[in-house]
């Protein structure tokens, strides 16, 4: 049963005249009659009564007309999802997000993204940079904002955005009262550090700049994100340097003050699979491509 037969059916049905549903499907009437004919014969049932003047549908054909209705609006709403979806308009994307990535910058481009597609799924994940190099090789994001290297052939990314480090430190800490820090400062203090399998080497600038003061900070509290390193900051466990993007986190016992001298900046990419062909993904690329064209 051939969609094609089916549609020629329910012209046939809606209009009780072989003459006019041809004439509606630009067919000849020989050629409707045919189609009707083959119709009957694969299901083995009479779909019409028809004399020279009049056209009825059979029980049979009354029933057919229901359920061909049924069958042709999901065929043509799956055509229509089909093309939205070649345009990349329609489908889900999944996205891996560090915590610091998650400013106001980042929520306009998902804001302008939504607004462009919002017959997209978009779901994000809160994940360690590690933990989205290692679901994007597995195919289980499609896109990740994380800190470089990304270090796999098969995975591409792009320059998004970069951010100083600044000091995060429990709000009485007594470096609150200093009015400039030095890297000697830091001898002895616990600091509050990601688990280094979570994190790159992101805290290598900070310990070297502290070595070369001859300083050596004191025992390390381990978190497993961001959420719970600022969290343990705040409870008194130690200080850490942090992207400065995470100064807009307002949390009790937090504060924020400008380290000795600058690090270097920590920059955020976009990665995804190079062999990755998804439309979805294309316009979700594009709109941080017209962000870094302002």
């Amino acid at each position: 049963m051939e969609l094609r037969h089916l549609r020629s059916f329910i012209a046939v049905a809606d209009e009780l005249n072989f003459r006019r549903a041809a004439d509606k499907l630009h067919l000849a009437q020989p050629a409707l009659s045919a189609q009707i004919k083959t119709l009957e014969d694969r299901l083995q049932v009479k779909l019409f009564e028809r004399t020279t003047r009049t056209v009825k549908l059979t029980h049979a054909g009354r029933v057919l007309r229901d359920e061909a209705r049924s069958v042709l609006d999901v065929a043509d709403r799956a055509a229509h999802r089909t093309r939205k979806a070649e345009e990349g308009l329609v489908g889900t994307l999944r996205l891996g997000v560090i915590a610091p990535a998650m400013n106001p910058s980042l929520a306009t481009i998902l804001r302008d993204f939504r607004k462009r597609f919002p017959g997209v799924q978009l779901n994000i994940f809160d994940l360690t940079s590690p933990e989205q190099i290692e679901r994007l090789r597995n195919g289980e994001l499609d896109a990740g904002l994380l800190r470089p290297p990304v270090g796999f052939p098969e995975l591409e990314s792009v320059y998004v955005a970069q951010a100083d480090q600044v000091l995060a430190l429990p709000a009485d800490h007594r470096f609150m009262k200093k009015k400039r820090l030095t890297w000697s400062d830091f001898d002895g203090e616990p600091v509050v550090l990601v688990q280094p399998s979570m994190q790159h080497s992101y805290y290598d600038p900070f310990f070297e700049a502290c070595a070369k003061a001859g300083a050596k900070p004191g025992a390390t509290q381990y978190a497993n994100d961001i959420e719970t390193k600022l969290w343990l900051i705040s409870a008194g466990f130690g200080l850490a340097p942090t992207a400065s993007t995470l100064q807009s986190v307002r949390r009790p016992g937090l504060a924020f003050r400008p380290l000795p001298s600058k690090l270097p900046v920590v920059e955020t990419v976009l990665a995804w699979r190079r062999n990755d062909d998804s439309p979805v993904l294309t316009n979700f690329r594009a709109c941080f491509a017209a962000k870094r064209g302002k």
